[in-house]
């Protein structure tokens, strides 16, 4: 009877815990992590689902075997001398690892087992290993960039601060960080960041905005501004970051060739004004007529226009609406047509259309249309799509007096249809049509300072 008793005792022992190795089985299949056991002569023991389907091996043939004939390239490597260690010492390690058999990024949890052996636990972490590595790059870009890159929350405080920021503005990160944005506005310019903030919170990013702060040594620095608005996981605006750039010297620059320009058309005014009183003493009663004299005047005031026109633009072209409404200012409006895109002229262009136009004028008031009531002229353009595109101009004039074909073309019709045309590289054309003149100009729209591309929009 006793011997009985002991049996069934033990038969009831066993029963927990042959039910909680089978339960610990069902977890360890159920888990996404791969696991796998070895002995203390390194042969496999276990191996579970998410294991062999990392290695892309049958668990039957893994078993019994001993890991180094399994997975030769481990050797050597830096998780098998932490298996090693682990073995040796009897003590559990966890580490981040590129596995030599993945060759990915895993994370290791070894810990001994009391039969000697190891039990081991290891995931993919290579699409957090990337983001870290991303983010770190990126760290490392805007703490090494000359742009002070700053972020902060929708309350308007720091929340980071780069060594860019440092030198554009004097604070010191832990000097910064925690405190209002604020700090680095101008007295008169407080009321921005509301205006600001209220474009980020509806998603807007603000670019190239210009303005001025204040360092920590209270000097004033003008400043671009870019901003853009910063969203959580969920997608929720919760911040902004900010990059400003240091444009005094910019500033400056454009303030000096705002100097130089305004130079340069003084003295250009200076020299036409020479050159007419030049005309005036060659071009006198005693050598010429009145009209040979207001001719010569004329064309100079038509070419002094078009430097005004060029210099408000600081000599980096005009366009062609402004060209031909100052051609024609002299004239009453209604007596012309005028259309076509918003073409930009570079400042070449522009002087010698702005002569061509003047002559034309010129002519049609002594000649053609407008020395007539009823004469009427048309002004069209367009740009012809090509590489470089090309203008295209029609001059075309009605209700004048009936045309015919000149003796002898004056100056008038030869700086349009020879000089003009080698200067822009172009063609020009005048048709002495019954019904009224005609001139036709095309020219490529090519900046000769720099090969850029005149722009029509």
């Amino acid at each position: 009877m006793p011997h009985k008793a002991s049996k069934k005792q033990g038969q009831a022992e066993n029963q927990p815990v042959g039910a909680s190795r089978e339960q610990s089985l069902d977890i360890l299949e159920s888990v996404p992590d791969a696991f796998f056991a070895v002995d203390h002569h390194w042969h496999f023991t276990y191996i579970n689902r998410a294991a062999a389907e990392r290695w892309s091996r049958s668990r039957e043939d893994l078993i019994g075997k001993d890991f180094l004939e399994a997975f030769p390239q481990a050797v050597g490597s830096e998780p098998w001398q932490a298996f090693l260690k682990a073995m040796q010492e009897r003590q559990p390690t966890r580490l981040e690892v590129v596995s030599p058999v993945l060759h990915q990024w895993v994370e290791l949890s070894i810990s001994p087992t009391r039969d000697g052996g190891l039990s081991v636990y290891f995931r993919d972490i290579s699409a957090r290993k990337r983001v870290e590595e991303v983010e770190g790059w990126l760290a490392a870009i805007i703490e090494s960039s000359d742009d002070a890159i700053v972020s902060k929350n929708l309350e308007s405080i720091v929340t980071s601060w780069n060594a860019g920021a440092e030198r554009l503005f004097g604070y010191r990160a832990d000097e910064i960080i925690g405190r209002p944005i604020t700090i680095l506005f101008p007295e008169d310019r407080q009321d921005e960041e509301e205006r600001i903030l209220a474009r980020i919170r509806r998603g807007e990013r603000v670019e190239h905005f210009e303005s001025t702060r204040r360092r920590k040594d209270g000097s004033l620095v003008q400043v671009s501004l870019t901003i853009s608005p910063i969203k959580d996981a969920q997608g929720r605006i919760v911040g902004a970051s900010k990059i400003a750039r240091d444009i005094t010297r910019h500033k400056e620059a454009e303030r000096l060739q705002r100097l130089l320009v305004h130079e340069l058309n003084h003295r250009v005014k200076n020299i036409l004004a020479t050159v007419q009183a030049i005309a005036r003493q060659t071009l006198s009663p005693r050598h010429s007529d009145d009209t040979v004299r207001e001719t010569f005047e004329a064309r100079l005031l038509a070419l002094s226009k078009a430097h005004d026109l060029l210099t408000r633009e600081n000599w980096d072209g005009t366009s062609l609406s402004q060209i031909v409404t100052e051609a024609l200012s002299p004239y009453h409006r209604d007596r012309f047509e005028i259309g076509g895109p918003d073409t930009r002229l570079p400042p070449k262009m522009a002087l010698a259309l702005a002569l061509a136009l003047h002559e034309l004028a010129t002519n049609a008031a002594k000649y053609g249309a407008l020395s007539v009531p009823s004469g009427r002229i048309a002004i069209m353009w367009r740009v012809q799509p090509s590489d470089p595109p090309h203008l295209i101009l029609r001059w075309q004039e009605r209700g004048g007096p009936p045309v015919s074909s000149p003796e002898q073309k004056g100056f008038g019709s030869r700086l349009i249809e020879r000089s003009l045309a080698l200067e822009l590289a172009g063609d020009a054309k005048i048709t002495y049509d019954p019904a009224g003149v005609v001139c036709e100009l095309k020219a490529p729209l090519v900046d000769e300072r720099d090969d850029r591309v005149g722009k029509a929009a």
